[in-house]
């Protein structure tokens, strides 16, 4: 739940997306509801993103569906949840707390199944001592 709604205006055929749609974005975690003349009103997203995300994920989420609507419902809400993946991820250049980066780190350490970004690519890579030493010059 957002501490105050967050409107967001869209084209007039992204918010018909929207609205044919409403019931696959809701089930994705979005409390959303119809405001008018071209746009809609987000009470709630599924992680706590940053108004700016938000916005610009709806309207991402618009365009897809807009481009998409023939899709089924399972391969939708497959791409919906990949974006909110990818805009809630720790990123190259962010500026993280410590804390943050130890919480990532022992989540990579202990949780096997983490391995990859919503894109598909790794997020850790396991090198040998060779490899290392090869790395800093100790061996050619």
């Amino acid at each position: 739940m957002l501490l105050s709604p967050i409107s967001v205006t869209l084209s007039k055929e992204e918010y018909t997306a929207i609205l044919e749609n409403i019931d696959t974005v809701r089930e994705s975690g979005f409390e959303i509801d119809d405001f008018g003349e071209g746009t809609v009103i987000v009470r709630a997203c599924p992680l706590n993103l940053e108004k700016e995300n938000i916005v610009s994920l709806i309207t991402e989420i618009a365009g897809y569906l807009l481009k998409n609507q023939r899709d089924i419902l399972p391969e939708k809400l497959d791409w919906i949840y990949h974006s909110i993946a990818c805009r809630a991820a720790i990123k190259a250049g962010n500026d993280n707390s410590d804390y943050e980066l130890m919480r990532f780190v022992k989540k990579l350490l202990t949780d096997k199944d983490v391995r990859y970004c919503p894109h598909g690519r790794p997020v850790i890579v396991e090198m040998t001592k060779y490899e290392l030493d090869k790395q800093f010059g100790r061996i050619q």
